[in-house]
């Protein structure tokens, strides 16, 4: 998303773009990418458990956008995955007694 963002955007069925917004999106995943690391290095679990819940409400939120014609149905392939993460998330802290 950072470097080649219409790579991505081609491969979901989304036009390509020369708008920064994209350039921005991977700017932050990258971001939030090293929260993560370093969270996981501390064993802050309860970013992991705050990043769950948010992730699950993705879904939503995404679904909400296409329903109200702000968005293509294939942004719900993105905030699947997301889901899906999330709850891959929750699963594994339960399973590991740290939720």
């Amino acid at each position: 998303m950072l470097l080649k963002p219409n790579l991505l955007l081609n491969l979901f069925g989304i036009a390509s773009t020369s708008e920064v917004w994209v350039r921005v999106t991977g700017l932050l995943l990258l971001a939030l990418s090293v929260y993560y690391i370093v969270s996981s290095f501390n064993n802050l679990f309860i970013i992991f458990k705050v990043t769950a819940y948010i992730r699950c409400t993705i879904l939503f939120f995404f679904s909400a956008f296409w329903l109200a014609g702000f968005v293509s149905p294939t942004i719900i392939l993105f905030s699947l995955f997301d889901f899906l993460g999330g709850l891959w998330t929750y699963l594994e802290l339960k399973k590991e007694g740290n939720w």
